[in-house]
């Protein structure tokens, strides 16, 4: 049972970066930069509660704050530009800060022992804080957030962005402040699941936020889907349990993790939850103009 347990709060982490990725997917902008936040949030909430005694929430608020300033500075220039030179901007943006904490060294006295970030070293002796209830809280507070986001005014006018800038500039859509605002978000987000993740691992290393976390978190949402919030939430649900599924496979365990992401990419093009929903309302379509042509309809 704990090990299942250990899964799904490792899925419930998941779902936080994945759901930061989709922030700025549904304005349109492809952004790799949410692994630069996430471990912006790991670093940040592991010194806040381990060398300065934060509580868990104030220390991954604090740096969820921090990450979404940070995103709102990197977001105006980012307005500038699109497509592979974004997604080239914010890779850069993450591997600066990652090179960071590589060479980053701050160490204090703590029990007769120096703890801290040590470069290359790593950061050892986080305070575990975090368990299955504080994933759990956090992940359904940013789902609660982003169901509320779709059905508001905001999200109609972020899918707009999304679908035409051109045509949501002249309904009167503040272009610039709903891209910049999702980015933000976003950061936040990916700044709020890297303080979790820090203090429920107990042991970060700059090593783990490379490129290779950016492109993991890109296929949570493109397996699960891109145009509903539950989308990430199920692609990164599957993606975490699926390695460990297939580990009868022994030493080919990834190869066939690989054949299946990339058969779901090609009979799935829009994501599983995107692909289920066309599909069921195009099969519901169908069989109402049977009903309504019925005998004695």
């Amino acid at each position: 049972m704990s090990y299942i347990l250990n899964i799904l709060e490792l899925a419930g982490l998941n779902m936080l970066l994945a759901l930061s990725v989709y922030a700025t997917l549904k304005v349109g902008q492809f952004s790799l930069a949410q692994v630069g936040f996430w471990s912006i949030g790991a670093y940040g909430t592991g010194m806040l509660t381990t060398l300065y005694g934060f509580p868990l929430l104030p220390g991954v608020l604090v740096c969820g704050a921090a990450c979404a300033v940070i995103g709102v500075m990197l977001g105006y220039p980012c307005l500038r530009i699109r497509g592979i030179y974004l997604a080239l901007a914010t890779v850069a943006f993450s591997e600066v800060v990652r090179v960071f904490f590589h060479n980053f060294k701050f160490q204090v006295e703590k029990g007769g022992k120096l703890v801290g970030p040590d470069a290359t070293l790593g950061f050892r002796g986080i305070d575990v804080l975090t368990a299955w209830p504080q994933i759990l809280c956090a992940v359904l507070v940013a789902i609660g957030v982003f169901a509320w986001i779709e059905r508001s005014r905001l999200g109609l006018s972020a899918n707009a962005v999304r679908e035409d800038e051109t045509a949501a500039a002249c309904a009167g859509v503040n272009i610039v402040a709903i891209k910049v605002g999702m980015f933000a978000f976003g950061a936040f987000v990916a700044g709020v699941g890297g303080g979790l993740y820090s203090t429920y691992v107990s042991f970060i290393n700059s090593d783990n936020f490379g490129f290779h976390l950016a492109l993991i978190s890109i296929f949570y949402v493109s397996v699960g889907g891109t145009e509903r919030f539950y989308g990430p939430v199920i692609g990164a649900l599957i993606l975490t349990a699926l390695p460990e599924v297939l580990r009868f496979a022994g030493d080919f365990r990834m190869v066939v993790y690989g054949v299946i992401v990339l058969a779901l990419m090609v009979f799935f093009p829009r994501g599983l939850a995107d692909e289920f929903r066309v599909r069921w309302t195009a099969l519901l379509r169908q069989r109402r103009p049977q009903q309504d042509t019925a005998p004695g309809a």
